[in-house]
């Protein structure tokens, strides 16, 4: 390790430049991961940040939780074969005007029943279960950059109904739009508006623990969360596009350090001769070679990590972005160990250098 430094300090000039490639491709995994995790939050965050295990829905729906259809007398069977807490969930897309500049803002309503524990967690102003207005909404934070503050009365652009803000929540979207905690009572007042005979009826039931087993009513099927999650509209293949890409950029990351390492290897063949030729074993070479790698790579790893960290503090908050750190040392360890490996291409050729050859010029 020690003489392998020394060498690196030696030919600064050289290791810099293999250095700053380094740097910029982990950089750019790592970048690439925040982004993954980002486009998959923004599409499944408010489904995530529940507190449900389960999700009981209609078995024509395919897993898909927007397009499932639940009735009022499922929710009471569904209550009565667990133990568990249960509560009823709908989500629908829509749009709300501001009244102050009538914009027109994208939005999901996920509506609730404001005292159960599908309620999220409020970050300014108060529940919905505490709130006195006659249709009260927590709407995103994000919805702030568009200088919509609590107190302000917001109205559905396709029912025109008014719906007051009494407060804000946090990191709660879903499919990439920005979601809008509404009561079971305000979601059948939307939908009054639009037909008259409308009877209540939810997407899915939420179950909160993992008592299951008796759950058993005709059309309907219990679903976990991650599978609910994975069947979100664009969510899977939009992951497995991202997290391929990324994979790919690790192997080729580390194998571009190992090709620097055979082409510095090929240029040193005579120093290589000349250690063999004074008694250095090849197991000390090895270790030689292999610290230079480990060094380097560690050094690009650290500092593009650094650097990608640093760049997720300086992004809008509108961009999806999301750093993880358990994935951020996978990715590192995994670019560390490649590193390594592709410098046994190196070794190899380091084990068949003939001293007597190489100090006779005739290589």
């Amino acid at each position: 390790m020690k003489l392998a430094w020394k060498e690196i300090r030696h030919s600064k000039s050289k290791y810099i430049l293999i250095e700053i490639i380094l740097i910029l491709m982990i950089f750019m995994v790592v970048f690439l991961s925040g982004l993954a995790n980002g486009l998959g939050w923004a599409i499944s965050a408010a489904i995530e940040n529940t507190d449900a295990e389960y999700f009981v829905m209609s078995t024509d729906a395919e897993k898909l939780i927007s397009i499932s259809n639940v009735d009022k007398e499922a929710l009471e069977q569904v209550a009565s074969q667990t133990q568990d807490n249960v509560t009823n969930l709908n989500i629908k897309r829509s749009n709300i005007n501001t009244l102050a500049d009538e914009k027109k803002l994208d939005i999901t309503y996920f509506a609730i029943e404001p005292d159960s524990f599908l309620s999220p967690e409020i970050v300014e102003g108060e529940a919905l279960s505490k709130s006195s207005a006659k249709y009260p909404i927590l709407l995103d934070d994000s919805f702030k950059e568009q200088n919509i503050v609590i107190g302000d009365v917001v109205e559905d652009s396709v029912t025109g109904l008014s719906l007051t803000v009494v407060g804000f929540i946090q990191d709660e979207i879903y499919g990439h739009s920005p979601v809008g905690f509404i009561g079971t009572d305000t979601f059948t007042a939307l939908n009054l508006e639009v037909n008259s005979s409308y009877t209540e009826k939810y997407n899915a039931i939420a179950v909160q623990g993992s008592d299951i087993e008796k759950i058993n009513v005709n059309g309907l099927e219990v679903i976990d969360k991650a599978t609910v999650i994975n069947n979100l509209p664009g969510y899977s293949a939009e992951q497995l596009t991202i997290k391929m890409i990324l994979w790919v950029l690790v192997i080729i990351s580390a194998a571009v350090l190992g090709v620097f390492f055979y082409v510095i290897t090929i240029q040193k063949k005579k120093q290589f001769g000349v250690l063999k030729a004074i008694g250095m074993k090849m197991s000390e070479l090895t270790r030689y070679i292999m610290s230079q790698v480990l060094i380097i790579s560690v050094i690009g790893m650290v500092i593009g990590n650094l650097i990608a960290i640093g760049m997720a503090y300086m992004l809008p908050s509108s961009m999806p972005f999301a750093l993880k750190i358990p994935m951020v040392v996978i990715i590192s360890v995994v670019f560390v160990v490649i590193s390594l490996l592709t410098s046994l291409v190196s070794v190899r050729k380091v084990a068949k250098v003939d001293p007597i050859v190489i100090i006779g010029g005739n290589e």
